[in-house]
């Protein structure tokens, strides 16, 4: 792995162009360290599961979802908080990808994940979704860090007009998450 970056492949729980989360996922490639490159899935066309789809035969958009995990070094989940939970599109993402009927299989076994999540107001930290993330996770046996998350309040009051990470301390907070998240990876695969 010395010679070759750390492929590290992520989503953002939230379908709307412009959500906070995935400005924080763009924020956090142009953040990641030397020796990791992060690529943003695409996950616009990922039907709900349903069995039923999953037994007829799984969606070409679900099988290059779950390709794109599996050969990834690392996961990178930035989720909203909805209603102090779990948002559905965060939630239906982890269900395909710990799918064992769909190949290639379950991709959360032994992934090494990192969570992050950004609040719209000033008060949370989407510390509540943070948590069930890692919760959902580690059934199907994903390797969360063990500590290390990111969790940050103000909404948009962290970003320029283009949509950069300009608040010091959330990008330090970013920062610091993703070169923890390089030697977490390297700890787990090793």
């Amino acid at each position: 792995m010395a010679n070759n970056p750390l492929k590290v492949v992520a989503f953002a729980g939230s379908l709307r162009k412009q959500s906070l989360n995935r400005m924080l996922l763009q924020s956090a490639i142009s953040l990641a360290p030397d020796g990791m490159v992060i690529e943003e899935l695409d996950i616009h066309d990922i039907p709900l599961f349903n069995g039923d789809v999953e037994s007829v035969g799984t969606p070409q958009s679900v099988t290059d979802f779950k390709e794109s995990i599996a050969a990834a070094d690392g996961l990178l989940i930035v989720t909203p908080e909805y209603n102090w939970g779990i948002p559905a599109v965060t939630k239906n993402l982890i269900d395909w990808a710990s799918r064992r009927n769909t190949a290639p299989g379950n991709v959360l076994l032994n992934k090494p994940v990192s969570i992050m999540a950004i609040a719209g107001g000033t008060r949370g930290t989407g510390a509540l979704v943070r948590s069930q993330v890692r919760d959902v996770i580690v059934f199907p046996s994903a390797i969360p860090m063990p500590s290390g998350d990111v969790g940050l309040s103000g909404g948009l009051s962290n970003f320029d007009d283009e949509g950069n990470l300009v608040n010091e301390v959330a990008r330090t907070q970013v920062e610091q998450n993703l070169a923890a998240f390089a030697d977490w990876i390297q700890r787990v695969s090793s």
